[in-house]
């Protein structure tokens, strides 16, 4: 009798999660994910092969606590590198960061990843020393990885661009493995998973309404509790930025001093240039945490 590979362990031995059930949803959410970028191949590979190590006796073991310290992503992070090369770097990243967090593509992040000097993480074991016993059990479960003609990653990409589509890649992934894990996990009494509501698409147009409304009340609220100056120049910078929106997609900045109302203004932009555009989705990036939950705060309200 064939051995039987599973992703999660449950309370039950009859509800664990089997492998191939586990690599299809990832590899479906994480393509879907993707595809806003144009990575959906990238993707789907590897969502296909970022457990390729759970095809193991060994990690059989592991979910019946019977074995510890084993290292089940690096093999298919191998795997794809072998196979697809140059176009493979993306997606080889993508896997082997999934438990050990995003590495860089720069040596010796790669070379370690390659033929004849793949090592497992430090300090674990691989739950499989041979990568074609991993795809022998791959293909028994019909499982196949899509081609790449291409990759959104290329050495030679400016460097802050290239980061950040391996970023996006990383994500796509992570995000949807968390999210099925998660759902196998969170189950009704049914035992149908349960997943957390989808993020709503962006609506510009109701945002905007909110907005105006909520910058029209706190106008007036500040009229008397600020000087003129600043009255003006808060006005100032948000028509300015309101103005800005209707310009191409490209690179803006926004230099105003502390008290302008440079939180909102700049959602002003934002919504009105998405808009014009149609685009998907508004990111704020900001490097004190402090400062991001105080935006989130302010944009709540």
């Amino acid at each position: 009798m064939a051995t039987r590979f599973f992703a999660h362990s449950a309370p039950e031995r009859g509800d664990w999660e089997p492998l191939k059930e586990h690599l299809e949803l990832v590899a479906g959410r994480a393509s879907r994910y993707a595809s806003a970028f144009g990575a959906e191949h990238e993707a789907r590979l590897a969502g296909l092969l970022h457990d390729l190590g759970k095809y193991s006796p060994r990690f059989l073991q592991r979910l019946e606590n019977k074995a510890r310290h084993l290292d089940h992503w690096t093999p298919g992070a191998s795997v794809v590198l072998r196979e697809y090369k140059q176009h493979g770097i993306a997606a080889a990243l993508a896997i082997q960061g999934h438990h050990v967090g995003l590495q860089c593509a720069a040596d010796p992040s790669i070379k370690g990843l390659l033929p004849g000097r793949v090592t497992p993480a430090d300090g674990l074991t691989f739950t499989e020393d041979d990568p074609e016993v991993l795809l022998e059990r791959l293909a028994n479960d019909n499982l196949e990885p899509p081609p790449l003609d291409g990759s959104i990653y290329t050495r030679g990409d400016p460097k802050v661009g290239a980061m950040l589509d391996v970023r996006m890649l990383f994500s796509a992934l992570v995000d949807a493995d968390f999210l099925e894990t998660e759902a196998h996990f969170d189950r009704d009494s049914q035992g149908n998973r349960r997943y957390r509501p989808e993020t709503p698409d962006l609506d510009p147009e109701r945002a905007l309404e909110a907005l105006d409304a909520h910058l029209v009340t706190l106008a007036e609220k500040n009229r008397h509790r600020s000087a003129e100056a600043v009255q003006r120049l808060r006005a100032d910078l948000l028509e300015a930025c309101r103005e800005g929106a209707s310009a191409p997609r490209g690179l803006f900045t926004l230099t105003a001093p502390t008290g302008a109302g440079k939180t909102l203004a700049m959602l002003a932009f934002a919504l009105r240039h998405a808009r014009r555009h149609g685009l998907r989705r508004i990111v704020m990036a900001i490097p004190f945490l402090s400062i991001l939950e105080q935006n989130a705060k302010v944009y709540r309200e």
